[in-house]
């Protein structure tokens, strides 16, 4: 059985960037941001233990500078930190993580609401 990628990734991701880290976006997102919302959108496995993850994780705040930064400490996170890291209550461990798409901007219906994106493919398998 494989970890669930989205709960290790918002366990590790929210304590380093001081934003919610979160899955669904929520009803009142221009009062709620900053923030990061991921989804597996895809991926494969090896059908024992190894899993490829492709996640995309969108930066929501006020300003497109502040979405910028929150994506940019974001990408530097992952690529720097993440691969090695153990996550216990999600029962992973990380080896591994990659740029697919650059973060940029991503069009959102609502104006007071920047968001930038990026897509990232991220290598873990369980821990004991």
């Amino acid at each position: 059985m494989w970890p669930d990628t989205e709960a290790a990734l918002v366990a590790w991701l929210t304590p380093r960037l001081g934003v919610r880290v979160c899955t669904d976006a929520p009803a009142d997102l221009d009062h709620a941001v900053p923030l990061l919302r991921l989804q597996r959108i895809g991926g494969g496995d090896d059908g024992f233990r190894l899993d490829l993850a492709v996640v995309d994780i969108d930066a929501f705040a006020a300003t497109r500078a502040q979405a910028a930064d929150v994506a940019a400490r974001t990408r530097a996170a992952l690529l720097g930190n993440l691969p090695g890291a153990i996550v216990p209550t999600a029962a992973a461990v990380f080896t591994a993580a990659s740029t697919v798409s650059a973060p940029a901007w991503r069009p959102w219906e609502d104006p007071a609401v920047t968001r930038i994106g990026a897509t990232y493919a991220i290598r873990l398998h369980r821990h004991p």
